[in-house]
């Protein structure tokens, strides 16, 4: 590293105050981190995030309610299938397209918040994601693909592996006391439990810095793919962390907002038919949930997007290749009282979409 790379521009590069931050961060580190980034643009964040989450809620009410309550007001067949066919093509196809646009452009805009200190805009995010459209739909779609045919895999092997441990439990129900086995077979089913939760990071962790790799560094459909599995090697672990983190926010949430609802519907006596819950219940639930996703998609975006940096400076040395590209431009910039100096225009601190912020 002798000189900045043709890549690299000065207005594309973090100063030294910014480049300080660039250091190997603990999971727990990464996560507060990446708080500090939430609180400091929640009202932005949250506002990018409503858009897919808004959709996705309005298909899962129009689901619910076509399910339910159309069949219950005695509503025609084609009204319940319009009904159903609308929430489902909102929940499954408008929605996941508009959160991997807002997921591609919002990890460009916190990427550009960290090295470069540019404020996060929604009219800035929607300029990222459209800037590279197809290439991030495109690499997003394969990963997702990728990702569900790897969790199947997982989930037979699991399944498989669940029926051994079962009966070899009730087997030795023969031969313990009842107390020993049922304390065996929770502990069992426990294990398997957490290494079903272990199995889906493992899987997620190959397609959480797509986004990154697609936005950041600029590459195209499959070599974005290739290229995010190299980098999430080794990263299951901090990916688990992430969605226990994520998990435990979302949690909270919809207990804050469902747990009143069901003491409510107790004491109302709407749970009168325990195999029935009453209409309100199921869409305020619905509501919680969506609530749920709306507050954790920005803190799982900004986390997965210190990850990608906190992967590469670890692998590849990436704090002190900028480093390098950052003392190479200070050196070739003119002096100040040099004749040959003309004034010029300074350069705007963010690049296009198509180009490379404090990448490579």
């Amino acid at each position: 590293m002798t000189g900045a790379p043709p890549s690299f521009r000065p207005e594309e590069l973090p100063d030294l105050r910014q480049l300080a931050d660039l250091e190997p961060l603990s999971t727990g580190d990464l996560i507060d981190r990446a708080v500090h980034i939430y609180r400091r643009n929640f009202i932005p964040l949250l506002a990018l995030a409503a858009l897919p989450v808004v959709v996705s809620c309005v298909g899962t009410l129009l689901v619910a309610y076509a399910a339910t309550g159309l069949r219950e007001s005695d509503a025609t067949l084609p009204a319940i299938i319009i009904g159903m066919s609308a929430g489902y093509f909102l929940t499954y196809l408008i929605s996941p397209l508009l959160l991997m646009l807002i997921t591609g452009g919002l990890t460009r805009a916190v990427a550009d918040f960290t090295m470069l200190d540019a404020p996060i805009r929604l009219r800035r995010v929607w300029q990222m994601a459209s800037g590279r459209i197809w290439s991030l739909l495109g690499a997003q779609v394969t990963g997702y693909l990728l990702f569900w045919l790897a969790l199947s895999g997982l989930a037979l092997v699991w399944l498989i592996i669940f029926w051994v441990v079962f009966l070899a439990a009730l087997f030795s129900f023969s031969y313990l006391p009842s107390v020993l086995a049922s304390g065996l077979l929770t502990l069992l089913l426990a294990i398997l439990a957490a290494l079903g939760f272990v199995g889906y990071c493992a899987a997620a962790a190959q397609i959480a810095l797509i986004p990154s790799v697609v936005m950041i560094e600029g590459r195209q459909i499959w070599d974005s793919v290739v290229r995010a599995l190299q980098l999430a090697r080794g990263a299951i672990w901090r990916v688990a962390q992430i969605t226990l983190f994520d998990l435990a926010i979302a949690s909270s949430v919809i207990s804050a907002i469902g747990m009143p609802l069901v003491i409510y519907a107790l004491l109302n006596g709407d749970f009168d038919e325990l195999t029935r819950a009453p209409m309100w219940f199921i869409l305020a639930f619905s509501v919680a949930d969506q609530l749920g996703k709306l507050v954790t998609l920005p803190m799982s975006t900004i986390a997965y997007c210190l990850l990608y940096f906190d992967m590469r400076v670890r692998r590849e040395g990436y704090d002190v290749e900028l480093l390098s590209a950052r003392l190479a431009s200070a050196a070739s910039a003119p002096r100040r009282g040099d004749a040959s100096e003309s004034p010029r225009p300074v350069p705007p601190a963010i690049s296009s979409p198509s180009g490379t912020a404090a990448v490579s």
